[in-house]
C-alpha cells in the first residue's frame, strides 16, 4: 500500500515537473519573441550614449561593394549590438548595482599612466590680447523665445561650498577625477614619447602646407585642472604642470608652425565662468577668449562678445559627473552652458558618421529640451567627422580648416566672424587627408587645437597622424 501511494506521489511530482518545464518554456520562448520584435523596432533605438557621452553607431548604408566585402553585416551586427532598446536604463541600473556591491569604474578621456619629468624648454609664453571683461548688459538678446532666455553673462566663480560637510570644501580622488569644492577635474600626467609624436605629426602637417603657401596654427588648451583649481591645491597633487608641458610641445614644432599661446590669458580670466564644474570641457566664454587671442596672433581683428546672441541651457550634467559614477557632490552644483550665436546669418552643415551627405543643422542650436548630459550638443551638432560653415557677409573669401576634438565645438563658432568659409573636421572620425584637403580646397589657415590631455593619448595622436 505504501508502495503504491509513493508511486502515485512520484509520478504527480513527474507530471508537475514536466507541467512547470512546459509552462516555464513558454514563457520563456513568448519573452524572447516580445525581446526580438523590441529589438527590431528602429525607433526604439537609441542614437546617443547620455552615459558614455558618444554617439552609437549608426545602420549602414547598403552598397554592393560592401556587401561582397561582408562590412554590411559587420555594420548591421555592430548596430544591433550598440543600440539596443532601452540601453541606458540598462546601463544606469548596472552602474547602481556595481556602485552597491563596491565595483567602480573611474574613466578618464585620455587615460595614460605614466608621469614623466618635463624636459626644460624656453618659454614660449606669448603677450596674450587685452579682452576687457563683458559686462552683463552689453550681451545682445532679441528677446524671442526661440533665441532664449535669459541675457545675464555667467558670474564669477559659481562654485558652492557643501552644505554637508559644515562649509568645507568636499574633497575626493576618483581614479583619474579629483573632486574639490563640488567641481571635477581631471589628472593631466607628461608623457614624452606622446607630446613628441604630437609635435611631430603638426610638423610634418605644417611642411607640407608651408609650400602651398597655408598658414599652420597650433592651439593647445589647459584644463581646468591647471585654470580653475587654485595653485596651493594643485600642487599636492600627483598631476604635471600643463603650462611646462604647452611650453615644452611648442619647443619642438618647427618654425612652419605658428603658436597660438592662450595658458595666461585663461588663467587672467580664471575666476569668470570659462570652464565647467561637472565636465571636462572648457565653456564657450573660456573659448572665446582663445579665439580672441587666435585673431591677434594671425592678424586678425576679434568679434565683440557684445555683439552676439547669449543662449542658456541649465542643469547641465557632464562628464565628470557620470564618470564619477554620478557623485552626488557634482550633482548639487550642475552647470549651466551658455552659447554665443554670431551676428550674422551663417549657413551651416554637417556630415554625419557612417555618412557621405550632409544634413543642414544650426550653429548653434536650441537645447533648452535636452537631457541634463546633452546640454554640449548646443554647439555645431556636437562631434561630426566634417562639418561647414558659410558667413555670406564676410566677402574677403578667406577661408579656414578647424582641425580638432570636442574643445573645438565651443570655438568653432567664433571663426564664422572673420572668415567666409569654415571647415571643421573632427579628426577621430575623418577618414582622409586633412592636409590635401586644405590645399585642395585652397584655404588660407589651418588651425590644429586640442586640449593637453590628448597629448598623452596613444590612440588619438595616431588618429592625428594618419589623417593630416
Amino acid at each position: 500500500m505504501t508502495n503504491n501511494k509513493n508511486d502515485r506521489k512520484y509520478k504527480a511530482n513527474v507530471r508537475f515537473r514536466k507541467h512547470a518545464f512546459n509552462i516555464g518554456s513558454l514563457i520563456f520562448c513568448i519573452s524572447m519573441g516580445i525581446l526580438l520584435i523590441i529589438s527590431a523596432l528602429f525607433w526604439l533605438r537609441p542614437k546617443y550614449s547620455e552615459s558614455e557621452k558618444r554617439n552609437l553607431a549608426s545602420f549602414p548604408k547598403f552598397t554592393l561593394s560592401s556587401l561582397f566585402s561582408g562590412d554590411y553585416f559587420d555594420g548591421i551586427n555592430l548596430w544591433f549590438s550598440d543600440t539596443y532598446p532601452f540601453r541606458e536604463n540598462l546601463v544606469k541600473v548596472s552602474m547602481t548595482t556595481k556602485k552597491l556591491i563596491g565595483i567602480s569604474d573611474k574613466i578618464s578621456h585620455y587615460s595614460e599612466t605614466k608621469n614623466e619629468k618635463i624636459p626644460e624648454a624656453e618659454s614660449q609664453t606669448q603677450n596674450v590680447v587685452n579682452v576687457t571683461g563683458i559686462q552683463e548688459n552689453e550681451v545682445s538678446s532679441t528677446g524671442s523665445k526661440d533665441d532664449l532666455l535669459s541675457p545675464a553673462l555667467p558670474s564669477a566663480e559659481e562654485t558652492t561650498k557643501s552644505k554637508s560637510n559644515g562649509g568645507k570644501p568636499i574633497e575626493q580622488n576618483l581614479g583619474s577625477i579629483y573632486i574639490y569644492d563640488n567641481a571635477g577635474y581631471e589628472y593631466y600626467n607628461f608623457v614624452k614619447e606622446k607630446a613628441d609624436k604630437y609635435a611631430q605629426a603638426v610638423n610634418s602637417a605644417a611642411n607640407e602646407l608651408k609650400a602651398k603657401n597655408i598658414n599652420v596654427y597650433n592651439m593647445l588648451i589647459p584644463t581646468s585642472m591647471d585654470i580653475k583649481l587654485s595653485d596651493d591645491v594643485r600642487k599636492k597633487l600627483n598631476t604635471s604642470d600643463q603650462n611646462e608641458a604647452i611650453n615644452y610641445i611648442t619647443s619642438k614644432l618647427n618654425g612652419n608652425v605658428k603658436p597660438v599661446m592662450i595658458y595666461d590669458l585663461e588663467r587672467a580670466h580664471k575666476n569668470e565662468y570659462t570652464y565647467f564644474r561637472t565636465d571636462h570641457h572648457w565653456s564657450a566664454l573660456g573659448a572665446y577668449y582663445a579665439y580672441a587671442q587666435f585673431c591677434s596672433v594671425s592678424g586678425q581683428k576679434y568679434e565683440s562678445l557684445t555683439k552676439f546672441t547669449q543662449y542658456k541651457f541649465d542643469n547641465f550634467l557632464g562628464s565628470f559627473y557620470n564618470d564619477s559614477g554620478k557623485s552626488s557632490a557634482l550633482e548639487s552644483s550642475p552647470d549651466t552652458v551658455f552659447a554665443y550665436k554670431p551676428p550674422y546669418n551663417v549657413s551651416f552643415k554637417m556630415q554625419e558618421k557612417g555618412s557621405s551627405s550632409y544634413i543642414e543643422w544650426p550653429l548653434i542650436c536650441d537645447a533648452s529640451s535636452y537631457s541634463s548630459s546633452y546640454k554640449y550638443l548646443c554647439f555645431i551638432g556636437g562631434d561630426n567627422p566634417i562639418s561647414v560653415a558659410t558667413n555670406p557677409s564676410v566677402t574677403n573669401g578667406k577661408k579656414c580648416v578647424l582641425v580638432k576634438e570636442s574643445f573645438g565645438n565651443a570655438f568653432a563658432p567664433y571663426l564664422t566672424c572673420n572668415y567666409q568659409t569654415v571647415y571643421i573636421i573632427d579628426y577621430r572620425y575623418f577618414s582622409g587627408d586633412i592636409t590635401q584637403f586644405a590645399i585642395e580646397n585652397g584655404v588660407n589657415d589651418v588651425i590644429i587645437q586640442n586640449n593637453i590631455s590628448m597629448t598623452r593619448n596613444s590612440d588619438l595622436i595616431s588618429l592625428l597622424s594618419e589623417n593630416l
